[in-house]
């Protein structure tokens, strides 16, 4: 399984696409007062999807990121009832299947290494696999931990309750980070449609007010350079926004 490319389903599409469609609707309107326009809009739509592509990556890696800290914690836990290693990855399969459901990512990954095993393959090449496919920093770095540990003969017992721990720590940070970044993300939306508001209102109050930037060159001109700073103000306000933790 390769997270860093997303598969939209059929209704995800359907919902993308309505989407689009509903943001080229407002920009005709406000912008345009014109059907043609929003016809031309619908041309963008691969842009629209690629960028939702890129938002769906990010978000499928986070909650992969979040469920895999449960999954150390369990498999820790294993260890300490008294497990050996292998059989602590089999039986953490079975609580993350009771605890995500058997179609979460992280159960299917660790469904993946309980077959590896019982096909005698080497648990540390596992989860190396596992860390360089889902691209996370948090996997990618118990991988290596747990494999330079089966090196060395260290005790994997203490060595994997310790990096539990610490990437527990670490991951309820960047959570409490994302919260903090999210409230940013919220205000920067709220303010990206109150100009739309203030459109309508001066529309109600005084009808005709905006009739000359309608259906002439001039107009034309004007409302599309408001359209391109409008947008590069959202783009700067969203890049501003999306702080990486």
């Amino acid at each position: 399984m390769e997270y860093n490319t997303y598969l939209f389903s059929f209704k995800e599409k359907g919902l993308i696409c309505l989407q689009w469609l509903l943001i080229s609707a407002i920009i005709a309107y406000f912008f345009y007062r014109s059907l043609p326009a929003g016809v031309m809009c619908v041309f963008f739509m691969p842009l629209y999807f690629k960028w939702k592509r890129k938002q769906a990556v990010k978000k499928r890696k986070w909650e992969l990121t979040l469920a895999f800290r449960e999954a150390v914690v369990m498999v820790s836990a294993n260890l300490q009832a008294g497990n050996s290693v292998e059989n602590a990855f089999r039986r953490t399969y079975t609580d993350l299947k009771g605890l995500y459901g058997e179609t979460a990512d992280i159960t299917n990954e660790f469904l993946m290494i309980g077959r590896g095993l019982d096909n005698n393959l080497v648990l540390e090449n596992l989860l190396l696999d596992f860390g360089n496919r889902s691209d996370v920093e948090d996997i990618k770095d118990f991988a290596e931990i747990f494999s330079a540990a089966k090196r060395t003969g260290g005790n994997l017992r203490e060595i994997i309750a310790d990096t539990a721990d610490i990437i527990s720590d670490k991951i309820e940070i960047k959570r409490n980070l994302r919260i903090l970044i999210s409230e940013k993300q919220f205000e920067q939306k709220i303010m990206s449609i109150i100009p739309f508001f203030i459109l309508i209102y001066i529309g109600f109050t005084s009808p005709g007010y905006f009739d000359s930037l309608y259906h002439n060159w001039g107009g034309i001109g004007v409302m599309s350079a408001c359209l391109a700073a409008y947008v590069l103000a959202l783009l700067w306000g969203m890049k501003i926004t999306a702080i990486e933790v």
